[in-house]
């Protein structure tokens, strides 16, 4: 009796304590969190991150914590400290690695970039676009030269693959020199790379496809962050607006405004790009985005190298100036009707690109409307039907005055190249059908598919059946193989009745890929895929001629290994070995091996480091061997030897990163340090050639670049 008054008396005496838990650095509330008053849980936090306790008057030790964050612990004094607020640490992530391949897919071939863990990875700039070029199968390209930012998956060129932002295709992906990706990381939800043998709802291409997706920004609290290095400054918005959400980004490049010129450059290389995108719900299962999105390139530099030219040759070498920019607005609806989910695409995109001498010019300006559809219908019990279409009337206007070929500029101004002059207008309807039926029986997945291919301007019509297949022999083993037919049209300038070829057909490629892929204890994850092509009707561009078709193939074999130790450490490691030809002699992008390894370990809270290593090998190139004077223009002309000869050297790369994570109330600061390192041996980006073209010298790239940045976030 004596010890139930007690307690009725305690229970008296009793004050109510209110508690708010909410996480640092980003001052949410957290939902779900235990709050423990001496040796007892009192309770746990709603979803506002709120709890109400009632304690006797005393001193405690309160200690808060969550499945999701560190645990909190401070001294509690009731009645005299009143209510409390606490801030949780956020724990690591779990579970995410650089490049994920085991996720259920369609497509047999497939990597999928995450977002946050590329963050980390060194070499990339915080953006992971740049790690597709780490990728297997995709072919390594120096820092700084040429071919910086070309993106050759498997074999193809450039202009064999796609790249698609929101379901929306895009003229380029990388900003000058690849530096960076034209979409702001923040941003960006998902990167999937399909290398080949994809599935019948992505066409026009004998390449790669890579498909990006933003995110959509939250509904209920604003996010963003600002960005700046010794290169670019940038920052993002999310935010609620009612019922609605925006996202907003934007960067640019800002050197030009303290360095105008130099030696090399006559207009210091500038860059720029920005995203704005509105999401609206529209009730039940439907959802609207209505997103703008641009880029553009801009810079003078001398058409020869300086470096190899004397005082007299300098004063008559002339300035180039490129200015390349595009600029989309799309529409994407979303919905999900019973067993049907529904995705449509609107876009309208403008690709303006220019190339300016005092005495020729290129100007070449695309508009293209974008129209994609795609219904999946879902029958149950693993069976499911893809059926969609995508359009895309589009209008080229070309301009082009020139009275010789210009081989110094052929990625930057290839009508140039051609060494002709037009003026003249192209339109084209080119689109696609499919249907693609995606089976499972038991661990056997199978999905044949059709794609109908159409060009208005050719006149053709190509019809590509494709077949992937998955088995799951157990839990942790699967087995893939996939085949299939591929057709990609000419680019329209390749058409033109007068620097073109207006009989060109469609390119033809026919593919296949097998491979198999292990788990071992869940987290070392070991893959090979083999892999190889034939091509048909390929474009090359020769000096002084019209595009011309050729025949290729490509082949390769891929090793991958992948381990990961959750929210401390992942690492990936890649082999690839292959070859890949054009019109008998190796392509231009050919490199018949290469290494890939990243490591990245979260040593302490808050602390990363990280380490990538690439080797590979060197580009082939075709030499000159000597220049034949012509009088009646007073320059020389080069004499080649035998296509692609002859190879620059192997290229090898390390790059380290580490940042620090300071974690606010509601905001986050993070400074981190890159830098990389070429060894001289592997420090060649291209051949240069003297005016005559009787001296040759190798240009070399940076050989030790630091670069140090920070990040602010909300």
């Amino acid at each position: 009796m004596i010890g139930l008054a007690a307690a009725l008396i305690a229970s008296a005496q009793a004050v109510q304590v209110v508690g708010e838990v909410r996480e640092r650095g980003t001052g949410d509330p957290v939902e779900g969190a235990f709050v423990r008053v001496g040796e007892v849980i009192r309770g746990s936090t709603n979803e506002y991150g709120v709890v109400l306790l009632d304690l006797p008057p005393g001193d405690y030790l309160l200690v808060v914590g969550s499945y999701a964050h560190e645990l909190y612990q401070q001294p509690l004094s009731v009645p005299d400290d009143g209510d409390f607020r606490v801030f949780l640490s956020p724990l690591p992530p779990e579970s995410e690695i650089v490049v994920e391949a085991r996720r259920e897919s369609p497509h047999v071939s497939r990597q999928i970039l995450d977002r946050e863990r590329v963050e980390k990875t060194p070499g990339t700039h915080d953006d992971p676009f740049r790690l597709i070029q780490a990728l297997p199968g995709v072919a390594a390209t120096p820092e700084y030269s040429p071919s910086a930012g070309d993106l050759v998956i498997r074999g193809a060129a450039p202009a064999e693959s796609r790249v698609y932002v929101d379901g929306v295709e895009i003229p380029y992906l990388y900003h000058f020199q690849a530096y960076s990706s034209v979409l702001h990381t923040r941003l960006l939800d998902e990167v999937s790379v399909f290398p080949s043998t994809f599935g019948a709802p992505w066409g026009d291409a004998v390449g790669g496809v890579v498909v990006a997706d933003t995110r959509e920004a939250d509904a209920e609290r604003v996010h963003g962050g600002a960005n700046a290095n010794f290169i670019m400054l940038g920052g993002y918005l999310q935010a609620p607006a009612g019922d609605s959400a925006v996202s907003a980004s934007a960067r640019r490049s800002y050197l030009d405004l303290l360095e105008s010129s130099n030696d090399q450059y006559t207009l210091w290389p500038t860059f720029w790009d920005y995203l704005g995108r509105y999401d609206q719900a529209l009730g039940g299962a439907h959802t609207l985005s209505i997103t703008a999105f641009g880029a553009g390139d801009a810079y003078g530099r001398y058409v020869g190298d300086s470096a190899l030219l004397d005082p007299l040759e300098q004063e008559a070498n002339p300035e180039f100036l490129y200015d390349r920019a595009f600029h989309s607005l799309s529409l994407r609806l979303r919905d999900e009707l019973g067993r049907a989910t529904l995705n449509t695409s609107l876009a309208l995109v403008g690709d303006s690109w220019a190339g300016t001498l005092p005495d020729a010019w290129q100007r070449r300006r695309e508009t293209y409307a974008w129209l994609r559809h795609e219904t999946l219908l879902d029958f149950g019990v693993g069976h499911e039907l893809s059926l969609g279409l995508e359009a895309r009337p589009s209008r080229l206007e070309l301009d082009v005055d020139t009275s010789q070929p210009w081989p110094e500029l052929e990625r930057e101004a290839p009508l140039l190249l051609r060494g002709r002059s037009t003026s003249e207008t192209l339109q084209a309807l080119r689109g696609g059908l499919w249907a693609e039926p995606r089976l499972r029986f038991g661990g056997l997945r199978v999905q044949p598919g059709l794609r109908i291919q159409g060009d208005s301007l050719g006149g053709t019509v190509r019809a590509d059946p494709r077949l992937t297949s998955q088995l799951e022999l157990a839990e942790d083993l699967r087995l893939r193989l996939a085949g299939g037919l591929y057709t990609q049209s000419p680019p329209l300038d390749a058409l033109s009745p007068t620097i073109g070829d207006p009989s060109l057909d469609p390119a033809r490629s026919a593919q296949a890929a097998a491979g198999a892929e292990v788990a071992v204890a869940g987290r070392w994850e070991l893959g090979i895929e083999g892999w190889g092509k034939t091509l048909d009707g390929v474009i090359i561009q020769e000096v002084g001629a019209a595009p011309e078709a050729v025949d290729g193939s490509a082949w390769g074999v891929e090793l991958s290994s992948r381990y990961r130790l959750r929210g401390r450490f992942f690492s990936w490691a890649s082999l690839t070995l292959g070859r890949a030809t054009r019109g008998g002699v190796p392509f231009d992008y050919d490199q018949p091996y290469a290494v890939n390894f990243v490591a990245s370990w979260d040593f302490r809270p808050g602390w990363n480091a990280g380490f990538r290593y690439r080797y590979a090998a060197g580009l082939p190139f075709t030499p000159v061997e000597y220049g034949v004077y012509q009088g009646d223009t007073d320059t020389y002309s080069p004499v080649t030897g035998p296509v692609n000869s002859a190879r620059l050297p192997d290229y090898q790369k390390v790059d380290g990163h580490l940042e620090y994570r300071l974690s606010f109330r509601r905001w986050s600061m993070t400074p981190y340090a890159e830098l990389w390192w070429v060894p001289p041996a592997g420090n060649v980006l291209y051949p240069a050639y003297s005016y005559d073209y009787s001296e040759r010298a190798f240009v070399a790239g940076p050989s030790f670049l630091p670069l140090l940045g920070i990040r602010a976030e909300l």
